[in-house]
């Protein structure tokens, strides 16, 4: 799994990766729901067979007003994938100038943000 041409990149999203499936996707009830949050998984179906297309990890940040008591989502994609971009503004997501890193040490992997007030 390569996201980057440069190896020591390749190198922490696959220790990124690692740590999630040994952490948070070990015990997904445990890591997203007990705290409030979700786990969502999007699937897409086509002439009768659905395959999974996407995952989300919702993280309740406070305890606020809306359904579930959340009242905004907010989500993150790499700027390069304009299928993203595209399906998150026509979901009715907004892009926000957020400066996202996956990474601050070394300051690696910007992503856009998006916002959706519920």
């Amino acid at each position: 799994m390569a996201f980057d041409d440069n190896p020591y990149f390749c190198y922490l999203w696959e220790e990124r990766l690692r740590k999630d499936l040994t952490n948070d996707f070990a015990d997904i009830e445990g890591s997203h729901m007990a705290s409030g949050g979700n786990f969502w998984v999007a699937t897409a179906t086509q002439d009768e067979s659905t395959k999974t297309v996407g995952i989300i990890g919702l993280q309740r940040r406070s305890e606020s007003v809306g359904e579930n008591g959340i009242k905004s989502l907010f989500l993150t994609t790499n700027p390069k994938k304009k299928q993203a971009l595209a399906f998150y503004a026509a979901l009715g997501y907004t892009k926000v100038d957020e400066l996202m890193r996956f990474w601050e040490n070394p300051q690696y992997f910007e992503a856009d943000k998006f916002v959706k007030q519920l």
